[in-house]
């Protein structure tokens, strides 16, 4: 009879167990992982942010969509055509960010307020220093500090307030589709200035998908227009201008505009240097090599530094633009009206709370991922705008929906995989 040792040969080896492969110190085990599985991980690890920031690219593609289906029904369906006004509301309301997180990060995670607020204290130090080009030991008074903060913060409260009037303007004269579109061309002019201003490196595979991308907003936007922008009069040859085409140039300036904000906030407000949101790292001398190391463990948690600058944004939003608010309905250029019915302040109040998440959010993959990568996920807000549109009932054609589909293509070319 043959004995268990003849037949241990036969047995297959067990997915635990390991296999030698030859080298006397190292071992493998069997992997049954899927490769789309292994593809997927191998991604998450090398993209910035990790799952932490799919889940705020996620919450950008469902705020945009529901900012500006809300805004488009507040204008259009309910007449309310307050633009300015909506956006010194959208825009002052930035200031919750950073409460709300420490809010909840007190309720729901063990990282005390006074801690997260000391490192806090310690990213925008370093931050202000890396700007001014000075280094972290040399002494700076506190009020030099905070009216360089000050200067930061109303550059990009501008900076950002150019392309939000356009975008704001633009709504009531053409169709969403064609905002979303137009606007979101940003991507391809966020490319070229980040490799003009930022000194950043571009592969071709980069540059074709940014033109790919392009190439389905057009198909997108214009594969369904409902509202042209030039028409012809029947009893003549005459072209009439309509709204529509003052509404698609106010968006290509609102393309443009946010571009030079996005590469305006990478310079001036984040320093990467982990996958965690934080900073990179200043180049120290060896004398302050233990002071980094230290520093290094205590993280700044995910996205308290966006929050921070956007809450920064929309106090200066607050004590700088009631002027110019002001002005317009002095001039009547724009009159300030109340909502007058619980409906339309309701539908206010969805606009402006999405147009706070998509903000909030954004500004952290901006911080993450870059103006490139994060204006190409923008991109998909036009996918998305359009699928709603669908179910909503406007008509649509089989062109645009090719257009979805090779934007999100072109997104997906951008990421580590």
């Amino acid at each position: 009879m043959t004995g268990e040792k003849d037949l241990a040969w036969l047995q297959k080896p067990s997915q635990k167990e390991p296999i030698f492969d030859g080298s006397p110190h190292v071992s493998t085990c069997l992997d049954t992982t899927p490769p789309m599985t292994h593809g997927l991980r191998s991604m998450l690890s090398r993209l910035p942010g990790g799952v932490k920031s799919i889940g705020a690219f996620v919450l950008i593609l469902f705020a945009y969509t529901l900012q500006t289906e809300s805004m488009q029904h507040i204008q259009q369906k309910m007449g309310y055509t307050k633009p300015l006004f909506l956006l010194y509301l959208t825009h002052s309301s930035f200031v919750v960010l950073l409460p709300l997180q420490l809010g909840l990060m007190h309720m729901f995670s063990e990282y005390p307020t006074a801690h997260v607020m000391d490192l806090l204290r310690r990213d925008v130090n370093k931050q202000l220093r890396y700007y001014l080009g000075k280094h972290t030991a040399e002494p700076l008074s506190h009020l030099y500090l905070l009216a360089t903060l000050g200067t930061l913060l109303v550059v990009l409260t501008v900076a950002l307030t150019v392309p939000s009037i356009s975008w704001f303007l633009a709504v009531p004269l053409t169709s969403m589709a064609n905002i979303t579109a137009i606007y979101n061309t940003f991507s391809l002019w966020a490319l070229v200035l980040s490799v003009y201003f930022l000194h950043e490196n571009w592969t071709y595979l980069q540059a074709m998908a940014v033109l790919l991308g392009i190439l389905g907003v057009a198909m997108s936007a214009y594969g369904s227009t409902t509202r042209p922008a030039v028409r012809a009069e029947a009893s003549s040859s005459t072209l009439h201008l309509s709204p529509a085409l003052y509404g698609n140039a106010l968006s290509l300036l609102g393309a443009l505009s946010m571009a030079g904000y996005e590469v305006l906030y990478k310079r001036l407000t984040t320093i990467p240097y982990g996958s965690d949101g934080s900073f990179q790292r200043l180049p120290e001398e060896e004398d302050y090599a233990e002071e980094s190391r230290i520093e290094a463990e205590q993280s700044l948690p995910f996205g308290v530094h966006a929050m921070a600058m956007m809450s920064g944004i929309g106090l200066a939003t607050f004590l700088l633009f009631w002027f110019p608010l002001f002005m317009a309905h002095l001039t009547g250029f724009e009159t300030f009206q109340m909502p007058d019915n619980w409906i339309l302040v309701t539908w206010i109040t969805i606009s402006v709370l999405c147009g706070v998440i998509f903000n909030g959010c954004f500004a952290i993959l901006l911080s993450l991922w870059g103006p490139v990568l994060a204006s190409m996920s923008c991109l998909l807000t036009t996918v998305i705008v359009q699928l709603t549109d669908v179910l909503l009932g406007v008509p649509f054609s089989w062109l645009s929906m090719a257009g979805n589909l090779i934007i999100t293509v072109s997104f997906l070319c951008l990421l580590p995989w």
